[in-house]
């Protein structure tokens, strides 16, 4: 009983629905007008019981409906046995195959294959095919006028052809309407997405029929207006907003419930609706405004953070040197001071660099000319060796990059490289070749490379593994390239990447 296929709830009820009326309906006519029709002529004692029996059995089935559904696939083979059984045994009482009841045969079986699967259809019609050639033999063997066993042979196979025709039938039905089934629930999906992304806009939304009439209002726009707009005109709501401004793609601003809105339509289908969009800017103006103080408390909590320490230890040093008599401690606590105060330089110098920083001004540079002055120069200022800092860099590499940002940029690897790095030939390594589309420059040194629980926060501002360093120089490195539509990261190691583009992306 389990090969009963799931059928979509809407195809089952339904046929299920059908097949009751109809087996209640046969079995009446049975009962009602059997004689009129000349049935049971031959044993009519037997055919009233066997008329009223099948009229009761298919009004309970019918009545039962509810209860079947929890095992469907049970109680359609018992619809089928019952039909059947009821109408083969009307036939032994109303001279066999020529009482014409074989149509309502085919009705049984065929319904009932409508929701079932291949095999139990081919099983139905196999039920009718055995009854109709039984009760043809047992006519026979009574010497009652047996039909011709050709014609009831067909009438099998034809039993046959409908259980399987109308299983295909039903078997597309169901296939059909779970497809239907699938779309509904993806269209309502998204629509609730729709809906929930709608809810979450900070802009207001309007969608206006071809009549001007707005049958749609998002929430923030709702609010705004203090009311429900849907159902009034568009223009009653947003003066000057109308069909000529939606089909030019342009916006107006305009003053409702004092608020200073800017309004934007646009006509995005042929059906002859619109959209307009609706902004409060002076509520973006406020929230970027909170942002920035947000922002700026982060930086100076992060500064003053950074500067205590340093100015803690220049405060000490300064104070022992009060009493230190000693000129060899004296010139220990003045170096001391002297570090700390460097260090408090840079700090402010980063911070400063991070203010005064311009926009972008690039143009294209021959790196392989370009790298090789700032290379001696940031031999000079580190005191490193030629061999220790090797350059590499294919001859016509060019890049599209502002020069102070990028030397900004590579300033901050290359020290951060030399503190880590060891004073052999080779420490540190600066590399530059083209790739595709863009140019990779690296900055590799020979240490361990960022501490493990910082390599995730490398960018952070404030954030830094080595002692004395201020947490800037990355964020501000990466902060420059993107500026100039490259970026920074990292690779492995000690190893830091430069991805600039090339002049023909420009």
């Amino acid at each position: 009983m389990a090969e009963l296929e799931p059928a979509a709830a809407g195809v089952s009820s339904a046929v299920s629905r059908l097949g009751d009326l109809l087996r209640v309906a046969v079995a009446g006519v049975l009962l009602v007008g059997g004689r009129q029709m000349s049935l049971g002529e031959e044993w009519p004692g037997a055919f009233l019981w066997l008329s009223v029996g099948y009229f009761g059995a298919a009004v309970a089935l019918a009545v039962l409906r509810p209860i079947r559904l929890r095992r469907s696939a049970a109680w359609v083979t018992a619809a089928v046995l019952l039909d059947v059984a009821a109408l083969t045994g009307v036939m032994m009482v109303s001279g066999g195959f020529r009482s014409g009841l074989v149509p309502f045969l085919y009705l049984a079986v065929g319904g009932a294959s409508l929701v079932v699967s291949r095999r139990l259809a081919a099983f139905y019609a196999a039920l009718v095919a055995l009854a109709l050639l039984g009760e043809n033999l047992w006519r026979g063997w009574l010497g009652a006028g047996a039909s011709d066993a050709y014609l009831v042979g067909l009438s099998g196979a034809g039993a046959f052809a409908v259980a399987l025709a109308t299983q295909a039938l039903g078997e597309r039905l169901r296939r059909a309407e779970e497809s239907v089934r699938a779309q509904q629930e993806t269209l309502a999906w998204q629509r609730e997405i729709n809906d929930r992304i709608l809810r979450e806009l900070r802009d207001g939304v309007l969608v206006v029929d071809d009549e001007d009439m707005v049958r749609y209002a998002s929430q923030p726009l709702r609010l705004w207006l203090g009311r429900e707009p849907v159902g009034e005109r568009v223009d009653a709501i947003l003066p000057g907003v109308d069909r000529a401004l939606a089909r030019a793609g342009g916006e107006r601003w305009v003053t409702v419930q004092g608020r200073r809105l800017r309004c934007r339509a646009s006509v995005p289908y042929r059906g002859g609706g619109w959209l307009v969009f609706v902004s409060d800017l002076e509520e973006v103006s406020r929230e970027f405004e909170r942002n920035k103080l947000a922002s700026l408390g982060a930086l100076v909590g992060g500064v003053a953070h950074e500067v205590r320490n340093p100015l803690a230890a220049v405060v000490q040093a300064l104070e022992l040197m009060r009493g230190e008599e000693d000129a060899t401690a004296r010139e220990t606590l003045r170096a001391m001071a002297l570090d700390n105060a460097e260090r408090i330089e840079r700090l402010v110098e980063d911070v400063l660099s991070l203010g005064r920083r311009q926009r972008p001004r690039p143009e294209v540079l021959d790196l392989s000319a370009w790298l090789g002055p700032w290379w001696r120069e940031a031999l000079s200022r580190l005191g490193r060796r030629e061999e220790e800092v090797m350059l590499e860099v294919e001859k016509g590499l060019c890049v599209w990059a502002d020069p102070l940002h990028l030397r900004h940029i590579l300033d901050n690897l290359l020290d951060n490289a030399a503190h880590f790095a060891s004073r052999r030939a080779g420490a540190i390594r600066v590399c530059a070749r083209a790739e595709g589309e863009r140019v990779r420059l690296e900055v590799c040194d020979d240490g361990p490379g960022p501490a493990p629980q910082v390599r995730e926060r490398l960018f952070e501002p404030f954030v830094s593994s080595r002692a004395g360093g201020t947490g800037l120089g990355l964020y501000v490195a990466r902060t420059l390239a993107r500026a100039n539509q490259g970026e920074v990261e990292w690779g492995d190691a000690g190893c830091f990447r430069v991805w600039l583009p090339r002049p023909a992306q420009a």
